[in-house]
């Protein structure tokens, strides 16, 4: 099983065109996954303890590990990270495969609200907050910052990772919009040939 987050490269435009950056690439909206690129993927792999980091001299070598797993958990992933993936002709992620702790959360409380961000799962569990957010990080991309993009990116898995060790655990989550206690799916995890 492994935990991944991607960032993208090109921005998503503001409702507000005068809103839009000199100097900075925009896609054509949330709908333009291949637009968007991909500028970096951070992953957490189980089976040999290691978060890693994966460029474009190196995407080959997450799609191995995708295709070597029998889980790929993230959080949004399913409608997002797999999304974008595909086009940018990186890896396809099966659907059979994909395990998306928001949809899971969502799943477990019923669907009675609307999906929470990371941010909000962790801090209601465990006081946690994000480094920044995803909507800056292909700005800082674009700028040149690439070590600041890669460490938010990696503070993504991690904090994943830690909701996907509570849910591994049987222990439940506090939902951040009323403080229930939820109990996940478990990933059916198999031997992966």
């Amino acid at each position: 099983m492994i935990i991944y987050d991607i960032e993208i490269i090109k921005a998503i435009p503001p409702k507000n065109p005068l809103e839009r950056l000199d100097g900075i690439e925009y896609c054509n909206g949330w709908h333009d996954c291949k637009g968007m690129g991909v500028s970096v993927i951070g992953c957490y792999d189980y089976r040999d303890d290691r978060y890693r980091v994966f460029l474009r001299d190196n995407f080959d070598e997450f799609r191995d590990l995708v295709h070597g797993s029998s889980v790929v958990v993230g959080f949004n992933n399913a409608k997002f990270d797999n999304a974008v993936l595909e086009p940018c002709e990186i890896v396809n992620i099966s659907g059979e495969k994909t395990y998306d702790i928001l949809q899971e959360i969502w799943n477990a409380n019923g669907a009675r609200f609307s999906p929470s961000g990371l941010d909000a799962v962790c801090k209601a569990n465990f006081g946690t907050s994000k480094t920044g957010h995803g909507a800056f990080a292909p700005v800082d991309w674009q700028r040149g910052n690439y070590g600041k993009v890669i460490d938010y990116c990696m503070n993504d898995v991690r904090m994943t990772k830690q909701i996907m060790d509570l849910v591994l655990n049987g222990a439940s989550i506090i939902s951040p919009k009323d403080g229930k206690l939820l109990n996940l799916r478990q990933p059916m995890i198999k031997k992966v040939a």
